[in-house]
């Protein structure tokens, strides 16, 4: 019985002596709040403005005492949580601290988007142990725009991933931060992206440029995370973070494996592409001149000289087909706009990628001109027969967008014509759509969402 009580004693001792250590394991920000590690946490509200709230994730190796690189990811939606869902696993593998600022939206006045980001970046700096050398940003379509021009009225903000947008560069840009450019070869986006890409590259600037097989989205994870090497390289070049070799060559070996696996396709576009990257990234780091030999024979062939001359003549072609449509806007009927999508359409299942790609950016332009053109009309309530043809246009390039059919649901609810303003919202239900809260909050969209119709529908 004594025995039996002595080891029930140790027992307790044992469990109670567990949990203070458990205790004092556990992380807390530097108020002494406790924080939970390799977990995505929404909408944590600002001490200073409750009004403004951010979503964070810390990767798994976080301890509170050693400092971790930050960036700080702009959708254009205002969705914090969207990007730290996309790319948490880099977090992780990286070794970043993920920062997403919910309620910065497209059509916002830069100055209140810029209060909310630096309240924000001194909410981070006093809670979480980041290195403050290495803060960095990232956005996609509106939110791209918004990452650079913080970048530039920021000194903190060492580097930006730019995903599906860009700022307009001239030959004077002098940009005082690294720049990561991202876009989809069907992206609307796409143009503007590279014109930035050339100025950086015309003026010498180290940068990084990745394209990826996708249209105007946030990029495929595998894209973010050679985005997140180009910060690493950057880092290490410029001595934020000391010379890690096995970092180096991990990099080194990704890129030369992928311009081998082009090689032995016989792509020497995409080969050249990854060579240029590489020269960018391990200039000074690595011995280069086989690589360099290599890009001199690809852009003196035949073969590259030929695809270069047709490149450019489909991006003159795209350019100039973009200018004649914005004026077909108001030229032409709907007889014209039939007749030229199904060419759009035949045009996007040529063999011939390339043809395909800029006839898909150019059905995806016309898209995001006709929501823009549309949405301005119905902001000042305008019901007329050329809004009502806009409408048709955008439904026959994007049949299958939501955003087609709640404009039409839009548009019927200024004509009081309940049928129609439901039965529209329901086909955007069908379609996908499923965002309630963001458009019920949104200025433009708030009137609508807010009909006692229309939230009855979201019940179902």
């Amino acid at each position: 019985m004594k025995y039996l009580n002595y080891t029930l004693i140790i027992s307790i001792i044992s469990i109670i002596v567990s949990c203070n250590n458990t205790t004092n394991n556990k992380i807390v920000d530097k108020q002494g709040k406790e924080l939970n590690i390799n977990k995505i946490i929404s909408h944590n509200n600002i001490i200073t403005d409750t009004t403004v709230s951010f979503s964070y994730f810390l990767p798994k190796e976080y301890n509170g005492k050693d400092d971790f690189p930050v960036i700080f990811f702009f959708d254009p939606h205002g969705n914090g949580n969207l990007p730290l869902n996309n790319y948490s696993t880099l977090a992780n593998k990286h070794k970043y601290i993920f920062i997403g600022i919910n309620g910065i939206r497209n059509g916002q006045p830069v100055n209140y988007t810029y209060n909310i980001f630096t309240t924000v970046l001194s909410e981070v700096k006093n809670r979480f142990a980041i290195d403050k050398n290495r803060i960095f940003t990232a956005g996609f379509s509106g939110g791209a725009k918004l990452a650079m021009i913080f970048a530039q009225k920021v000194p903190d903000v060492i580097g930006v991933i730019a995903c599906g947008a860009s700022l307009t560069m001239s030959d004077n840009t002098k940009p005082d931060y690294y720049y990561v450019g991202i876009v989809g070869d069907k992206d609307f986006n796409y143009l503007e992206v590279q014109q930035t890409l050339v100025i950086y590259e015309k003026l010498n600037f180290d940068f990084t440029s990745i394209i990826f097989n996708g249209e105007h989205q946030w990029p495929l994870i595998n894209s973010f995370d050679m985005a997140l090497n180009g910060f690493d390289i950057y880092s290490i070049k410029t001595k934020k973070i000391s010379k890690n070799k096995e970092l180096i060559n991990n990099i080194w070996e990704t890129m030369n494996d992928s311009i081998s696996t082009f090689n032995k396709r016989e792509d020497m576009i995409q080969e050249n592409i990854y060579i240029n990257q590489t020269l960018r990234w391990f200039s000074g780091l690595k011995n280069t001149s086989l690589l360099q030999k290599r890009s001199y024979e690809i852009i003196h062939s035949k073969q590259f000289i030929n695809y270069i001359k047709k490149h450019q003549k489909l991006i003159t072609l795209e350019v100039k087909l973009r200018s004649e449509f914005i004026r077909a806007f108001n030229t032409k009927d709907i007889d014209w706009w039939e007749k030229e999508v199904q060419r759009i359409n035949k045009s996007i299942k040529n063999t011939d990628k390339e043809i395909s790609d800029v006839s898909t950016r150019l059905k995806n332009y016309l898209s995001m001109v006709s929501f823009i053109l549309i949405k301005k009309d119905l902001n000042i309530r305008k019901t007329d027969a050329d809004v009502l043809k806009k409408m048709k246009i955008y439904k026959m390039v994007d049949p299958n967008n939501p955003d087609v059919y709640l404009m039409y649901s839009y548009y019927y609810m200024l004509l009081n014509d309940i049928v129609n303003m439901t039965h529209n919202f329901t086909d955007a239900k069908e379609k996908g759509f499923n965002d309630f809260e963001t458009y019920k909050n949104d200025e433009f969209w708030s009137s609508l969402f807010n009909k006692k119709e229309i939230i009855k529908l979201r019940e179902y």
